[in-house]
């Protein structure tokens, strides 16, 4: 009787045994998880931080790994009661602190790594928009000085301009006055027609001070009457042809771009009626205006200070368009002149 009941409390035992094995292998194997968790975290961390954390975490899980093959092996042998099992006993809630202190650490570390990045984060996209912000306003600080270079270069197209008129008109002057002079004790009617067309130059280039552009219909008819006066001094020694299709008379071009051209080549070439000099004004199908002479230089070379030319290069260039093409080829001097098409209210051209 007493056997059996020995045999049956040594069974007990064993089953008990058993099932405390099988609690400590899954309690170690959960704290074997938790210390793989930990190595992943510390692992994120690619600095000495990070490297150390995850040192200690490979430690601790070396030390869980022994731990659940020494608690799986000891209490397997052990008796229940036995010192040993009772000491391995003890030992699993110190175990259990650690991993869960580890837990914890790690926890804590993966909360201040997202901070930091975070952190990070807003202080990147606080210095792109600083960045942005800076290389906006070195932007408009360009558009602003480009802005200033086109004011000056405009004043100074104008101051050379007005220059140029101020030569233009003295000399000019000074040139009809001794023509009408003769005209009026040989010629009345005629010093009457030649006073008419002056007053129309004169009144031209007054009303040219004030304009940035007029229609080439305005300078042709500035032109006839600048020629009349030419004529009367030169008589045929001069012989201006103007052969204009009409459908370009509304287009535009900078002001006594015509007088400038046609005084350059009276200026710079011989006006004799044995060696007349020819002035075509015509257009071509692309819409440019040509203004061409037939070369025969003075001997005596004329001081020129490039103004006339000058001038209109800088118009053009200041209104955004194409700059005039000069030629000279064959006896010929030629310079083609861009047309702009005027534009309507709504802004598309006629």
């Amino acid at each position: 009787m007493l056997v059996d009941i020995g045999i049956d409390f040594s069974q007990t035992n064993r089953n008990t045994n058993s099932l405390l094995w099988f609690a400590t292998i899954l309690t170690g194997l959960f704290f074997v998880g938790i210390c793989l968790i930990s190595l992943w975290v510390a692992a994120q961390r690619k600095d000495i931080v990070g490297r150390l954390f995850l040192m200690g975490s490979f430690l601790m899980f070396l030390d869980e790994a022994r731990a659940v093959i020494s608690f799986s092996g000891l209490l397997w042998e052990a008796q229940p009661d036995s010192p040993t099992a009772i000491k391995n006993w003890l030992l699993i809630p110190m175990e259990i602190v650690i991993t869960l202190d580890l837990l914890c650490f790690s926890l804590c570390f993966l909360f201040w790594q997202r901070q930091l990045a975070v952190k990070q984060a807003i202080e990147q996209t606080r210095v792109e928009e600083q960045l942005v912000h800076e290389r906006g306003q070195r932007h408009r600080e360009a558009l602003e000085a480009e802005l200033v270079h086109q004011q000056l270069e405009q004043e100074k197209t104008d101051v050379q301009l007005r220059a140029l008129q101020a030569q233009v008109n003295p000399h000019f002057l000074f040139n009809s006055l001794n023509s009408l002079s003769a005209l009026i004790e040989d010629d009345p009617p005629r010093a009457s027609q030649f006073v008419d067309e002056l007053s129309v130059v004169y009144r031209y280039l007054l009303k040219a001070n004030d304009q940035q552009l007029t229609t080439l219909a305005n300078e042709l008819a500035f032109i006839q009457a600048y020629y009349h006066l030419l004529k009367t001094r030169y008589g045929t020694g001069l012989t201006l042809n103007v052969e204009v299709d009409t459908e370009f008379h509304p287009c535009l071009l900078p002001p006594l771009s015509l007088q400038l051209l046609v005084e350059n080549a009276v200026k710079h070439n011989v006006v004799l009626p044995s060696r007349p000099l020819l002035v075509d004004i015509y257009t071509d199908a692309a819409g440019h205006l040509i203004v061409r002479n037939n070369l025969q230089r003075k001997n005596t070379r004329t001081i020129s200070n490039g103004v006339g030319l000058t001038a209109i290069l800088h118009q053009y260039h200041q209104l955004k368009q194409p700059p005039p093409e000069i030629t000279e080829a064959e006896g010929q001097f030629s310079i083609r002149l861009p047309l702009i098409i005027p534009a309507t209210d709504n802004g598309v051209p006629v």
